[in-house]
């Protein structure tokens, strides 16, 4: 079985999900070159070349987690797990958590925006220009390329955003695609003036 169908199918957060539903919604999205087998590797165990160092996704996810924990004052670890990290900054909810696959991305957010660190290719490009109550909710990080979806409001992805370019000299950009494919719909203007 593939990663992404693998990984949708373990999450009790998406409830039932039939076979057509899966193979439907699968359709949807970039393939994961990876079986159920390779699922944690592709999620926790991914690594990430940096032009100083190399780390995994995990060890990222978990070196967040510590840095909130010690570091900042207004941000609360509300749960921790090896791929999820669920925070608080004052009344805001947020997560961010390692996927292998998209499958059924957008009920991930339930209780708050989720910043899901994950590769990011052409058709969930497509998909999150195409769908305007995604990409209110979810945001994509490839720590790999270092590029960004987002268009949600939070202040702890801003958080982990200034953690990366402090901690390991690195800045996330907005994925090129994704810019050009706003201001080509008319939802932004990059215009001076």
């Amino acid at each position: 079985m593939n990663a992404a169908a693998a990984e949708a199918l373990g999450d009790p957060r998406l409830g039932p999900i039939t076979d057509d539903e899966l193979e439907a919604e699968l359709a949807r999205w970039d393939p994961v070159e990876a079986d159920e087998a390779e699922l944690e590797s592709v999620r926790r165990d991914r690594e990430i070349e940096w032009a100083a160092e190399t780390v995994t996704q995990g060890e990222v996810l978990d070196a967040f987690a510590d840095y909130c924990e010690r570091e900042l004052e207004d941000v609360e670890v509300l749960e921790r797990t090896s791929l999820r990290l669920a925070l608080g900054w004052r009344r805001e909810r947020s997560t961010i958590e390692l996927r292998a696959g998209l499958a059924f991305c957008d009920l991930l957010a339930a209780e708050g925006p989720a910043l899901l660190l994950t590769p990011i290719g052409p058709k969930t490009v497509e998909r999150f220009l195409d769908d305007e109550a995604l990409r209110g909710r979810v945001a994509l990080l490839d720590l790999a390329r270092l590029e960004k979806i987002a268009a949600v409001r939070s202040s702890v992805f801003v958080y982990f955003e200034w953690f990366l370019r402090d901690v390991y000299g690195v800045k996330v950009l907005a994925e090129s695609g994704f810019t050009r494919g706003l201001v080509e719909r008319g939802i932004i203007s990059l215009g001076m003036g």
